[in-house]
C-alpha cells in the first residue's frame, strides 16, 4: 500500500472517541517515532515505567483495556515529552471513562489447596 490508498491517521489523540480509534492513534505515534513493539518495550525499562512487548501489541490493538500506568510507559517508550503526554492521557480518560474500566478480577483460592 502506498499513501494515497491509506487513510492516514494523526499521531495525536485529539478526536479519538473508540478504543479502536485511540490505538489506531498510537500506532500512527509508533510509526513516526520509527519504533518498533520491541524498541517501546524496552525503552520504558529505561525510562522506569517498563511494560512488556504483549503489553505494547495490546495498547497498539486495543485487544484489552489498558491500565493509566502502561499507556505512560507506552508514551516514554516512544519518546514523548511530559507536557505532551497530558493530551494522551485527557483522552485515555474519555475513551476508558474510570467507571468502566474493566478490572481482572483475581481468582479466588481453591479451599481444597490449603
Amino acid at each position: 500500500m502506498n499513501a494515497t490508498t491509506t487513510t492516514a491517521v494523526p499521531p495525536d489523540p485529539t478526536g479519538a472517541a473508540t478504543p479502536v480509534e485511540f490505538a489506531g492513534r498510537l500506532r500512527a505515534l509508533m510509526a513516526l517515532r520509527r519504533r518498533s513493539l520491541d524498541s517501546v518495550a524496552k525503552r520504558s525499562r529505561d525510562a522506569g515505567t517498563p511494560i512488556s512487548r504483549a503489553t505494547v501489541h495490546n495498547l497498539i490493538t486495543a485487544a484489552s483495556t489498558p491500565r493509566q500506568d502502561s499507556l505512560v510507559g507506552f508514551l516514554r517508550g516512544c519518546g514523548v515529552p511530559p507536557r505532551e503526554q497530558i493530551r494522551w492521557l485527557i483522552t485515555f480518560h474519555k475513551v476508558y471513562p474510570e467507571g468502566q474500566r474493566t478490572v481482572r478480577p483475581r481468582p479466588a483460592p481453591d479451599p481444597r489447596a490449603c
